[in-house]
């Protein structure tokens, strides 16, 4: 078995971590010093148990805030953090970063996997490294305790996509040892960035029940009772414009419901309300599963980190994106933040003033 460093200490790097560890794979689980709280029981019990869709004990070989110990001779770097980590952990890596490393973000959002490069550039690394992103994350799962992940589902298969572009096919030989016959190559970075499929649920989803989100602290379904006809259609009309931005770059993007038909089945459910409403992987029968105020990632990750970028970019291709501006503009006044400043603009990603042609270029090759 191989060995995998994982960063990232929160509900999908713990699954990472324990679903690999129990199939032998050597494990070492890395985050930052100020998140060692999340790490110490880890490091005491010597691993996670699972339950839910998987069962077991996944030991962690190694649990550390080291950076340098977290990575170095490791092949296979996951990063497995929301959003607005993914700069903080390339600054940290960027050090001790080796040639012939894979950094796999997962999932990037938009353009995560541009991000984390520059961001290695910027503090001064200049090693052969790739830089990929996941379409998703791999699993529907919760930390439910300090040492236990709760696994609902495993995705079926899963879009990636690299910088250089076209070293995809290498990296997937690379991770087929931790998740054989998993992934799908994707062209370039634009179409695992389009098909991130948390941009389009959450902000619409949280937003349009704000009211209920603050009244209950989220003490409702997300999915099965949030998720109603007419959020539904706001969660469609997103899901259009993404699509439409996706084919002004020449990705062909497949719809929502056609990416979760992918990745859980039920064929038969032939709608987005339809799908989501019944959904056994989203929500769960014995607990809630709305966010519990507006601070939530779905709307401080998703926003900043989905919809501004798509915004964006419809501006410099001259897709209008009306629906997803809307979202926008009332995150930013609830939350009293103007999410087009803060979030990861083409200014922030290095692309601002760029043409299409050049654009292509960058996230192709990264140069």
């Amino acid at each position: 078995m191989a060995n995998i460093a994982i960063l990232g200490s929160g509900n999908a790097a713990c699954t990472y971590s324990a679903y690999l560890g129990k199939r032998g794979h050597k494990i070492r689980l890395y985050d930052s010093p100020r998140f060692e709280d999340n790490l110490t029981p880890i490091r005491e019990y010597g691993g996670m148990d699972i339950v839910g869709a998987d069962t077991g004990f996944g030991p962690i070989s190694s649990v550390t805030t080291n950076a340098q110990e977290a990575i170095q001779g490791v092949k296979v770097v996951m990063v497995v953090v929301p959003a607005f980590g993914h700069r903080v952990l390339a600054e940290q890596m960027a050090p001790y970063a080796e040639d012939g490393q894979i950094f796999i973000l997962n999932p990037g959002a938009m353009c995560g996997a541009l991000e984390f490069l520059n961001t290695l550039r910027q503090c001064g690394c200049t090693k052969d490294v790739t830089v990929g992103e996941l379409e998703s994350n791999i699993f529907a799962c919760r930390r439910i305790g300090p040492t236990t992940v709760d696994i609902f589902g495993k995705k079926a298969s899963m879009g990636i996509s690299t910088i250089p572009a076209g070293r995809v096919e290498s990296v997937i030989e690379e991770l087929n040892p931790f998740f054989p016959d998993l992934f799908l190559p994707q062209p370039n970075l634009f179409y695992t960035s389009f098909a991130y499929g948390n941009m389009i649920i959450h902000p619409a989803g949280s937003l349009l029940n704000m009211g209920r989100i603050e009244w209950t602290r989220g003490d409702y379904k997300f999915y099965w009772e949030g998720l109603t006809p007419g959020v539904c259609r706001n969660i469609e009309a997103v899901d259009q414009e993404r699509r439409n931005l996706g084919a002004a770059l020449g990705c062909k993007i497949e719809s929502l419901l056609e990416a979760s038909h992918r990745f859980y089945g039920h064929p038969e459910r032939d709608s987005v309300y339809e799908f989501f409403r019944q959904s056994e992987v989203n929500d769960q029968p014995d607990r809630p599963s709305a966010p519990k105020d507006l601070s939530s990632r779905y709307i401080t990750e998703d926003v900043p980190y989905g919809l501004v970028p798509m915004s964006e970019l419809g501006r410099l291709t001259g897709v209008e994106t009306p629906v997803i501006d809307a979202l926008i503009t009332v995150a930013s006044v609830a939350n009293q933040e103007d999410y087009r400043v803060t979030g990861r603009t083409l200014k922030s990603l290095g692309l601002d003033g760029l043409t299409k042609e050049q654009l292509l270029t960058r996230v192709i090759t990264g140069k």
